[in-house]
Parts: C-alpha cells; structure tokens; sequence
C-alpha cells in the first residue's frame, strides 16, 4: 500500500513538473522559429545592424578615452595643451 502511494506522489510531482514547464519549452521553440525567420532577412540588413553597433562600441570607447584625459588634466597629470592634443589624436 505505501509503494502505491509513493508512486502516486511521484506521478503527481511528474505531472506538476509537466505543466509548469511547458510554457518556457514553448517560449523557446517560438524563440528559435522567429529566429530562423529573422535569419532569411537580407544580408546587408544583418550587416547594418552590426556595423551600428561596432560604431556604438566605437564611440563609447573614445568617450571613455577622453574622459579619462579629462580626469588627468583635473589632476594635473596633463597640461591643458597636451590633453587638447590627445583629444585631437583620438577623434582623428
């Protein structure tokens, strides 16, 4: 008699574990269609979109660059002229 129960709790627990996690199964199968939908999209789009975001990396980076002048001038580490030349260098 207990091992019935054991298996009944056991198929319960088996069912529960069923149900809860059927909707993130789906949510990754609609997840990797639209990705193969998304992956017919022309190549120039697909190289667009990287191009913007290597530019964005790109200017995030000068930026902390001259941030980082910034705060070697306000230390005293650069003088204002070499930091205008520094700045000058990395945005050419």
């Amino acid at each position: 008699m207990l091992s019935y129960v054991v298996i009944g709790i056991c198929v319960i627990l088996l069912l529960a574990v069923i149900f809860i996690s059927a909707k993130p199964i789906s949510m990754g199968i609609e997840a990797r269609r639209e990705i193969k939908e998304n992956s017919s999209l022309p190549d120039n789009k697909i190289t667009e979109d990287q191009n913007l975001s290597d530019d964005l990396d790109q200017n995030k980076n000068i930026t902390d660059e001259i941030i980082k002048l910034n705060r070697l001038r306000e230390e005293g580490v650069l003088s204002s002229e070499e930091f205008e030349k520094a700045k000058k260098k990395i945005l050419d």
